[in-house]
């Protein structure tokens, strides 16, 4: 039998904290089942599945000037990770991050995601600039600067219709919005193969998903994919996909 996970009610919100088996925390829909996170570890499986497999972490380590693109904003975690690590590696960092629904900050406090981060000032300064802005119809983009060297810039948008003015060149995409049965719009051809056109050669594209229809996707506009080992106790495995010229 599956693991029992404690979940805490938010109040005035229909989702609920989830303590996942890292002690980390996410957010649940009771009612649907879909979560923002793997049950075995918020943070877990952040760090592996796109902080360690598209090579920032390594990238932020050196103190290389690195540009991420994230879809599906989520809670956040991934961002703050890759902020605080480019903090501590004194690295630049250029950061994007397209959503649709961008979630309350009295939800986002809740979760306690201070206690992942090297330095808990990037997240505290992250959720008082959050809360200074309201965050209300889609179309706007919202920029947020931790320190001189580190720009994150959040789109609230549908990622299917946005577009990049000019040339855009990341060093890697993380892939995060919910499954294919949810999101089923941006796992395509069509949107996979835009994604590929916004990295770099030799990026990756990192996700979670290792579905056969996902990775038929990503082979027909061209992607280079593999399977990884997933994180410890969660998926078996996760995939990188690099596009190679």
């Amino acid at each position: 039998m599956p693991p029992i996970r404690p979940l805490l009610e938010i109040a005035g919100d229909h989702r609920a904290i989830q303590i996942t088996d890292d002690n980390s925390r996410t957010l649940i829909d009771p009612a649907s089942g879909v979560a923002f996170h793997s049950a075995s570890g918020a943070l877990a499986e952040t760090r592996h599945v796109y902080l360690r497999n598209s090579a920032i972490e390594d990238r932020l380590s050196c103190g290389e000037r690195t540009s991420v693109l994230e879809i599906g904003l989520g809670t956040g975690l991934g961002m703050l990770l890759t902020v605080d690590d480019a903090v501590a590696g004194n690295a630049q960092l250029d950061y994007h991050a397209i959503d649709l629904e961008l979630l309350p900050v009295t939800v986002l406090r809740t979760l306690d995601m201070q206690s992942g981060l090297r330095c808990s000032a990037v997240c505290d300064h992250y959720l008082d600039w959050y809360a200074s802005h309201t965050f209300g119809s889609l179309g706007r983009s919202y920029d947020w600067k931790f320190n001189e060297y580190t720009s994150v810039t959040i789109h609230h948008h549908d990622a299917q219709n946005f577009r990049f003015a000019g040339a855009a060149a990341f060093d890697a995409i993380y892939f995060d919005p919910f499954a294919p049965s949810v999101n089923s719009e941006l796992w395509t051809e069509e949107f996979l193969g835009v994604m590929r056109k916004l990295l770099r050669n030799g990026g990756h594209l990192v996700t979670y998903c290792v579905n056969r229809r996902v990775k038929d996707a990503l082979t027909a506009c061209g992607f280079e994919i593999e399977c990884l080992r997933g994180p410890v106790g969660g998926k078996r495995e996760v995939m990188r996909a690099t596009r190679r010229d």
